[in-house]
């Protein structure tokens, strides 16, 4: 429990939370029925991707509850957030394995309904984390209210452009409820309280940097006057601020990211990200699998967790606070 209420004693004192090729990867322990037996209990965490920091500081706070807990705890995702079918395959796998329980960072809000209910059917309970399903047979949701977090990086974009000119937005999974409320939130306070500011784009990229990266390039080429760019998530953040660098842009360009990793911090210390919305990871984690533990031994709990996001940029860098939540694993 110690882990728990430090990291809840730090959540407290921010005081500005929002209330907010290999196809399989696996990381943790083994995952055959007779090992999953060793323990007080074998929750599988399905996650999004492999590829991002995020994931990892996910895997992190998952791991050190199951430590606590003494529970087995696997931890596994398709190699990137385009890959739907494996993480369908992923969840199978679980229900195969007899796990106790499911910790679940969807890909998508309605095709994983079916497999979901399978797995509920089977009498193994089902949490979300980071996003959401659609299907009611769910306990519980864990992660940042990502309509606050959109709008609020709408107020910040708007402040920095002088509520006027032309912004796009590089979302990353569509599909995905992370994706499509952090869309909402910000073209929602746009529409509704800068109305001198056109949102001319909405895009996709898989979250990919690349993508991201290629897709950038294209609409500053289309958009001359362009003053603004929104990127939903770290590999769309990242490959954003690349082609804003290398186009020479970096003092035209207001670039609002999500997410955090040293390559988000490193385009932030040299100005060409200007803030960022910063989640906790490593809260949704662990929280994860400690509510799931009390739900598989008969106690309730709160069908939604927010764990909480804060904005970042270059004059709270370094605050200690936000120090901790860009560096939960410690700095390498």
């Amino acid at each position: 429990m110690g882990c728990y209420k430090y990291i809840k004693r730090k959540a407290l004192k921010l005081g500005i939370i929002l209330g907010l090729a290999f196809p399989l990867v696996l990381t943790g322990c083994g995952d055959d029925a007779a090992d999953n037996k060793e323990k007080d209990g074998y929750v599988a965490v399905i996650c999004k991707s492999s590829q991002h920091e995020f994931w990892r500081t996910m895997e992190k706070g998952a791991m050190d509850a199951g430590e606590e807990l003494n529970l087995k705890v696997t931890f596994e995702a398709p190699e990137d957030e385009s890959h739907l079918d494996d993480q369908i395959a992923l969840i199978e796998k679980a229900i195969d394995n007899r796990a106790d329980a499911i910790v679940l960072a969807p890909l998508d809000t309605d095709k994983l309904n079916d497999v979901v209910e399978k797995a509920v059917d089977n009498g193994i309970p089902v949490i979300t984390l980071d996003s959401d399903i659609t299907s009611g047979k769910r306990l519980a949701t864990i992660g940042t209210n990502n309509v606050t977090a959109g709008a609020i990086a709408a107020r910040y974009e708007a402040q920095l452009i002088d509520d006027k000119g032309q912004v796009a937005i590089i979302g990353h999974v569509e599909g995905a409820q992370t994706a499509i409320e952090r869309m909402k939130g910000f073209v929602d306070e746009i529409n509704v309280n800068h109305q001198d500011i056109e949102i001319v784009e909405e895009t996709y990229t898989g979250g990919d940097v690349l993508v991201a990266y290629d897709v950038t390039k294209r609409i500053l080429t289309q958009y001359p006057d362009l003053k603004g760019l929104y990127a939903t998530n770290e590999g769309s953040a990242v490959g954003a601020a690349r082609a804003v660098e290398e186009m020479g842009l970096s003092d035209k360009i207001i670039v609002i990211g999500f997410d955090s990793s040293d390559d988000e911090i490193s385009y932030l210390k040299k100005g060409v990200i200007d803030g960022m919305m910063v989640q906790n990871p490593y809260n949704m984690g662990y929280l994860g699998v400690r509510n799931i533990y009390k739900a598989i031994n008969g106690s309730s709990i709160e069908k939604t967790i927010d764990t909480g996001a804060i904005y970042v940029n270059r004059d709270n860098l370094m605050d200690e606070d936000i120090q901790w939540y860009l560096y939960p694993l410690g700095k390498n």
